[in-house]
């Protein structure tokens, strides 16, 4: 048998420092080998016998006559949609002769039934994933279009609604992609052929995305800070009528702007972020004083932007925030602090008449509206302190602002790491003193994903490839294991997210299984219809188990990453 995979960083055997050259071939290794060795050790790895695992029950489909293929729950068939709600997103893959993205159902309810487990939509299209078919048959036409490459990264604003989801490709290539009903006007954004793009974050409210690069030339690790902007422009209702770029939104988005790099001083390689602002809240009261739309204001009227200024709506728009940069080659964490743009937005917008006519001239040039680094060089992000983390693997930041903020560092090992934020998620300044780690806790083996238990505070999921498990756990008191999860038909897990609902209450995750080429959704709580009748459904056989397997997609490939959202 062939030796096993060495995940330690390579060293340059004559100058025993880590070899660049080799690195950068692996980072830029996307080949199925090489997407594998990039998500690190399976449980292979760690375990020289195979333990036998439990095989969660399977809620067995029932076919519909409309909609969905099938559905689990619920039913009979009603010709009435009712209080519809379906859930979609982008499942992206790599296989023996390249990779793709699908687009994919991830649950849906109407017509009295819900279909618990992913399927391909039955509207919309599904494989590819229609945004990316449209970007290669434009590069098929476009002699001058460089090749996508494959898929690095994607992500969504995480603290509300994000319709579409922000992707960087492997050649620097960025779009965005969405939903059968919500895609906006698909900005497209491509970085110097110079940076090599290896890891993105969007914060909460879709303000802001993070692209962690590696400029070839100089050999140094930066950050690409693009901004977003998102509008309806009287397509879509629930979105700002006119465009505010890096004002919250709910992601159909209109325009992309690099604003520039932010250098990171200690580390050449960085390999994940996580990045958020401090305000988390996501309800929007209206002009009557009940729940509203951003579509009721314009923020050209005093009155408007005093609302979310210090109004009903001024929890909305955060006054700080911070990322956390890691990388695995070089054991360390660096934190950025972002009060320096989200205080410069706030102020731009909410204030004075004056500071709001000067983002009304919006357009690619580095002066106009929103102006890059090089123009206004007081709102770049600052990097305040680098911390030692031993073979870090992914990172995430707390969606809560305050004392209540934390950054995770997961290393390869399982040990979870929780640090203190310094004063990055308050308005107060940064203090790197403050920076500090608070504790530890051991989790499974290379938890290569870290995503958020939506609808709870400091509540994250992890995906352990290493121990082919799923685990919760929370920082509310102390760091404490909730759940675990493993089952049989889950080979390989490399990535977890909590499905966003609507009209019903559940908790499911969606797993993306490299080896076994395929995700799978499982439920953890009692599924409510919370808007038509209340019916409630246990979980399991005999409704008292911990989990169930909702249902299992294959994929014609490996999936790496899970990226989905409520669609309107």
């Amino acid at each position: 048998p062939a030796p096993p995979l060495s995940f330690d960083p390579p060293i340059d055997p004559q100058t025993r420092k880590l070899d660049h050259d080799a690195i950068i071939r692996e980072l830029e290794d996307f080949s199925l080998a090489g997407m594998n060795r990039r998500l690190g050790p399976d449980y292979d790895f760690y375990h020289k016998t195979s333990d036998k695992f439990p095989e969660i029950y399977l809620r067995p489909p029932i076919k519909r006559p409309r909609g969905p293929k099938n559905y689990q729950v619920g039913g009979p068939f009603v010709p009435e949609g009712g209080d519809y709600s379906s859930t979609q997103g982008q499942i992206p893959y790599v296989h023996a002769d390249g990779a793709s993205i699908d687009r994919v159902t991830i649950i849906e309810w109407s017509h009295g039934c819900f279909t618990e487990g992913p399927e391909p939509p039955w509207h919309g299209g599904f494989r590819p994933e229609p945004t990316l078919k449209k970007w290669l048959n434009k590069a098929e036409k476009d002699d001058s279009a460089p090749p996508l490459g494959t898929l690095v990264g994607l992500a969504r604003g995480m603290g509300g609604w994000s319709n579409c989801a922000v992707n960087v490709f492997s050649n620097g290539f960025v779009g965005t992609t969405g939903t059968a009903t919500a895609w906006g006007s698909d900005p497209t954004i491509q970085l110097p052929k110079n940076k090599l793009p290896t890891a993105i974050s969007v914060t909460n409210k879709n303000e802001l995305a993070l692209i962690t690069v590696i400029d070839k030339d100089t050999k140094k690790g930066q950050i690409a800070v693009i901004m977003l902007t998102s509008s309806g422009k009287g397509r879509f209702g629930h979105e700002w009528i006119e465009e505010y770029p890096g004002m919250p939104n709910v992601a159909v988005f209109s325009r992309m702007k690099l604003l520039g790099y932010i250098d990171l001083p200690d580390i050449n390689y960085p390999t994940s972020v996580s990045a958020v602002g401090n305000r988390n809240a996501n309800r929007i009261t209206g002009k009557n004083g009940n729940a509203g739309m951003l579509n009721e204001f314009d923020l050209a009227r005093p009155g408007d932007r005093e609302n979310f200024h210090k109004g009903s709506n001024a929890q909305l728009v955060s006054t700080a925030g911070f990322a956390v940069v890691a990388s695995k080659y070089e054991n360390k964490v660096s934190f950025i602090d972002l009060q320096p743009i989200f205080e410069t937005l706030r102020n731009s917008y909410l204030t004075s008449q004056a500071n709001f006519d000067k983002t009304r001239d919006l357009g690619p040039d580095l002066k106009q509206w929103p102006p890059t680094f090089e123009i206004i060089p007081s709102w770049k992000p600052k990097v305040v302190k680098t911390v030692f983390v031993q073979a870090p693997v992914s990172v995430i930041a707390s969606l809560v602002g305050g004392d209540k903020a934390y950054a995770i560092v997961a290393s390869r090992d399982g040990n979870l790491s929780v640090f203190s934020h310094g004063g990055l998620a308050t308005e107060a300044p940064a203090n790197p003193d403050k920076i500090a780690l608070l504790g530890n806790l051991r989790i499974g083996k290379n938890p290569v994903t870290l995503t958020y238990q939506k609808g709870r505070t400091n509540s994250f999921i992890a995906a352990c490839r290493g121990d082919r498990e799923i685990v919760w756990f929370e920082l509310e008191k102390k760091p404490l294991i909730t759940h675990r999860l493993t089952d049989a038909r889950l080979l390989d897990p490399v990535a977890v997210e909590q499905s966003d609902t609507h009209g019903i209450e559940a908790s499911i995750v969606t797993v993306a299984d490299f080896a076994g080429k395929q995700i799978l959704n499982y439920r953890y709580s009692i599924l409510t219809f919370a808007t038509q009748g209340g019916a409630k459904f246990g979980i399991g056989k005999d409704g008292q188990d911990k989990f169930e397997c909702g249902g299992i997609l294959e994929i014609p490939g490996s999936p790496y990453a899970v990226s989905a959202t409520n669609v309107n």
